[in-house]
């Protein structure tokens, strides 16, 4: 990891404060270099998308809790530029005093333009970008991966990196899981994780300590040691092993100080399924869940939207009105009328102020078109409590 230039920081500063504004991005050098070859209304969002992947980075905890101190960070630059809430709306809803805010403010530009400057423009960054993406692309990752057994892989792994760990003094020890516990996912990956991980952690221990470990049935796998922290701050900005997480849909969690690393892996999360022919809608609701416990289908028109909600049941439907042939008044009649999908809870999303109207046609719900992100969540809660 290497450190960014002196201007560099109040560059991703001028970015996140100017994320919205066109013309302000087009003069912006690191913007730039986030747009590559995009142009137009694509250039925008490219840029977004590179920063929302940046801020999602930050996020230690699966949770939309504002209190959380694990996510200060992450919350603060997701409620002061992506959310454009004021600074006291910030520090009031994240409860924390006027110097706290600013405190945490600059250690959250720190941290992002650390991210940013290691994941697309360090020397490192620049040499293994592409070769990576061209073997996770090769390896299909959207396809559907065969299950195997994670404590055969981690052993493979163990066979991979016992030299090292014996060269430099320190045990891995495996523990046997009580049953066998399968993932299904994409195992060349996984195994190279595993590896990354393990290599890591090595790099920064002394010789005599031990490394344990275990598979959860959740399933999770937990590595354990008398101290993991600079593992597990390497780890948390080091563009490689985000890439292989992401592929893997997984996460890495701790605590602090951490003398544990928890590797966890999404299981069968509800489905949301979202009726729109906006792109630009459906970014929005990808951004406001990404990372959380959900699943989103996506529809343009009503025939796709019908086969999805009868053949993968979702936790609940998000339906604009303003579509193109059969508009979302008719889907929902339809969605209400139909046996195999009359008690999914549909939530109307629209520009139109018409929520008297979408209630009576039967809607669950009302959202008024861009929906904050706080009510949505709280509509999804609702939805998924209604169902248990």
């Amino acid at each position: 990891m290497t450190s960014y230039p002196a201007d560099f920081e109040e560059h991703i500063r001028q970015l996140l404060s100017h994320l919205y504004d066109y013309l302000k991005l087009v003069e912006n050098p690191v913007a730039r270099r986030l747009a590559g070859e995009h142009s137009g209304k694509e250039r925008m969002q490219a840029i977004r998308s590179a920063v929302m992947q940046a801020i999602e980075n930050l996020r230690r905890e699966n949770t939309a809790n504002p209190a959380s101190r694990q996510n200060r960070l992450y919350n603060i630059l997701m409620l002061r530029y992506i959310d454009e809430r004021s600074a006291n709306e910030v520090l009031n809803r994240l409860a924390l005093s006027e110097r706290q805010y600013y405190r945490e403010h600059q250690r959250a530009l720190q941290t992002i333009s650390q991210v940013i400057w290691d994941q697309r423009f360090s020397p490192e960054a620049e040499r293994g970008k592409h070769s990576l993406a061209r073997e996770l692309s090769y390896l299909n990752l959207e396809g559907d991966p065969k299950s195997f057994a994670a404590h055969a892989e981690i052993a493979a792994a163990l066979r991979s990196t016992g030299a090292l760990a014996k060269q430099r003094g320190i045990q891995i020890q495996l523990s046997q899981p009580a049953a066998p516990i399968q993932l299904q996912a994409a195992q060349p990956v996984f195994r190279q994780l595993v590896i990354y991980l393990l290599n890591s952690m090595l790099g920064g221990l002394e010789a005599g300590a031990q490394i344990r470990i275990s598979v959860d049935p959740a399933p999770a796998i937990i590595f354990s040691a008398a101290s993991l922290d600079d593992a597990w701050q390497n780890l948390h900005a080091d563009a490689t092993a985000n890439a292989l997480l992401r592929s893997l849909n997984a996460q890495l969690e701790s605590q602090s100080p951490p003398s544990s690393i928890r590797l966890s892996f999404a299981q069968s999360a509800p489905k949301i399924l979202i009726v729109d022919d906006n792109p630009d809608s459906i970014a929005l609701f990808k951004r406001y869940l990404a990372n959380l416990p959900y699943q989103l289908l996506t529809a343009q028109e009503e025939s796709q939207a019908m086969r999805i909600a009868r053949d993968m049941p979702p936790l609940c439907v998000i339906l604009d009105v303003m579509l193109p042939g059969v508009d979302g008044w008719q889907i929902l009649q339809r969605l209400k009328s139909h046996p195999d999908t009359a008690d999914i809870p549909v939530l109307i999303c629209s520009v139109l102020e018409m929520q008297d109207l979408a209630l009576s046609l039967g809607a669950d719900g009302y959202l008024k078109k861009p929906p904050a992100r706080d009510e949505l969540l709280r509509l999804l809660q609702s939805a998924q409590i209604s169902q248990l």
